[in-house]
C-alpha cells in the first residue's frame, strides 16, 4: 500500500498472507493433507499361481519388457528432468522472496529515514519562525536609524 492512498479502498491493498495461502499449494502437489496418488505401477498383474506359459505368451512378454525397459528409461529421465524443474523452480521462488523481503526491509529504512527527516524539519519551524521574525525586527529597528540619521543628517545639512 502506498502512503497517501486510500485505505477504503480495499483492492488496492495488499493483504498478509493467511493459513490458507500456506495451505493453498498447486493442485496436485503432496502435502500432508493430500499425499497423491500411491497407487503401485504394475504394467501386468500380479502371478499369484504358478502358471505355465506358452511359446506365445512368453515371446509377447519379453517385447512387452524389451518396451516396458525402453519406456522406463524414458521416464526416469523425464522425471529426473522434472525434478531439476521443481527444484529451479524452488531455488528461483526462494530467490525471488529473499529479494522481496530485502526490498521490504530497506523500503522500511529509507521511508523510517525519510520520517526521521520530516520530524527534525517539523521540529526547526519554531527555531525558523523566531528567526524570521527577529530578522523582521531587525530590519525594523535598521530603518528605524537610518530614518533617524536621515532626518538628522538634514537637520544638519539646513544650518550650513
Amino acid at each position: 500500500m502506498r502512503l497517501g492512498s486510500s485505505i477504503g479502498n480495499s483492492s488496492k491493498v495488499n493483504r498478509i498472507m493467511t493459513p490458507n495461502d500456506v495451505m493453498n499449494v498447486a493442485s496436485g502437489a503432496p502435502t500432508p493433507w493430500n499425499p497423491g496418488d500411491t497407487s503401485e505401477i504394475r504394467t501386468e498383474k500380479v502371478v499369484t499361481k504358478h502358471k505355465n506359459f506358452s511359446g506365445e505368451e512368453a515371446d509377447s512378454l519379453r517385447l512387452k519388457a524389451a518396451d516396458r525397459k525402453r519406456q522406463a528409461q524414458n521416464n526416469r529421465t523425464a522425471y529426473k528432468a522434472l525434478r531439476s524443474i521443481e527444484q529451479s523452480d524452488a531455488s528461483d521462488q526462494a530467490n525471488y522472496r529473499a529479494y522481496q523481503t530485502t526490498v521490504a526491509r530497506t523500503t522500511a529504512t529509507k521511508k523510517k529515514s525519510d520520517v526521521s527527516k520530516a520530524n527534525t524539519l517539523y521540529n526547526l519551524t519554531p527555531q525558523y519562525a523566531k528567526m524570521g521574525y527577529s530578522l523582521g525586527a531587525a530590519h525594523h529597528e535598521a530603518q528605524m536609524k537610518v530614518g533617524e540619521y536621515q532626518a538628522l543628517y538634514a537637520d544638519v545639512a539646513k544650518r550650513w
